[in-house]
Formats: structure tokens, C-alpha cells, sequence
């Protein structure tokens, strides 16, 4: 099963909806309820799949690190705290797709794919709430300055 058919299935986590795939694999539906020997057929089914989407979810849970970290670090207000989920989404291996759908649904903020989005929009640095502080307008300055005396040097 493609993997994200296989997260397409996984609505008790609370996502933010299917994944679009570009292949041919149909989607999984729900089949209605049969009775008789129909049933008693379908349940081993049943439970072959939860258990099989129960260890799916622990393979998932040890690759990628929003389920390894605190997931409250992938929205936070900090602006060290959204650098530390960026550099954690960098090794991850869903991290382009996650950023396209992210992209796709315009998500409205938070740190997806190793990107951050403030109002469903990427942007390249989240802004602290309120003034920023001296020490950062200082190193701004100081990143400012040197790149002026680089752009000289070369001139």
C-alpha cells in the first residue's frame, strides 16, 4: 500500500484531510455493512488492518520528528523555538510533500515541510510578537554592514 493512501486512511489522528496522489491507486472507501458469513469474513479483515495501521503508526511515530517532538514546537510563538522545528523537518523524508500540501491548503500558520507559514503564506522568518529586541535589531545591522563591505570589496 502507497503511503499516503495508507495516511489518507488514518482519520482518528485528527489531520487535515487526504493527501492528493498523483497515481492511479483508488481511494479507500468504506464498504457497507453485510450480515451472516459475510460478516464473520470481513472482521478478520477488519482487525488485520487496525493492526497493521496501529504498526504503521508506530514505524511513522520513529521517522518523523513531529511525532517524536512536542507537537506545540511546530506552532510555536518563539521565534528560536519554529528555527529549532525548521532544522528538525530538514532530515525528514515526507518533508516535501508535506510542504506541498501545506501549500495547497494555505495552511494558515506553523512550520510545515521545514518551512514557516504565517497567514497561509511562506515566509523566511517568523517575527517575535511585539518590538524586536535591541540585540536582534543589532544583528541586523551588523549582517547589513557586512554585506555592504562584501558588495564594496568586490566592486
Amino acid at each position: 500500500m502507497r503511503l499516503t493512501a495508507l495516511l489518507d486512511t488514518l482519520t482518528t489522528e485528527g489531520g487535515s484531510g487526504p493527501w492528493t496522489t498523483t497515481s492511479a491507486t483508488p481511494p479507500v472507501t468504506a464498504r457497507p455493512a453485510s450480515t451472516g458469513t459475510q460478516r464473520a469474513a470481513t472482521q478478520p479483515r477488519t482487525t488485520e488492518r487496525l493492526a497493521e495501521s496501529a504498526e504503521f503508526d508506530r514505524l511513522l511515530a520513529e521517522v518523523l520528528p513531529c511525532r517524536t517532538n512536542d507537537p506545540e514546537l511546530w506552532f510555536a510563538e518563539r521565534a528560536r523555538d519554529v528555527e529549532q522545528a525548521k532544522a528538525l523537518c530538514q532530515d525528514c523524508p515526507l518533508r516535501a510533500g508535506c510542504l506541498a500540501g501545506a501549500i495547497e491548503r494555505e495552511e494558515p500558520w506553523g512550520v510545515w515541510g521545514g518551512e514557516v507559514f504565517v497567514d497561509g503564506a511562506v515566509v523566511a522568518r517568523k517575527r517575535g510578537r511585539g518590538r524586536p529586541s535591541k540585540a536582534e535589531l543589532l544583528e541586523r545591522a551588523a549582517e547589513a554592514e557586512a554585506a555592504a563591505q562584501a558588495a564594496s570589496a568586490v566592486a
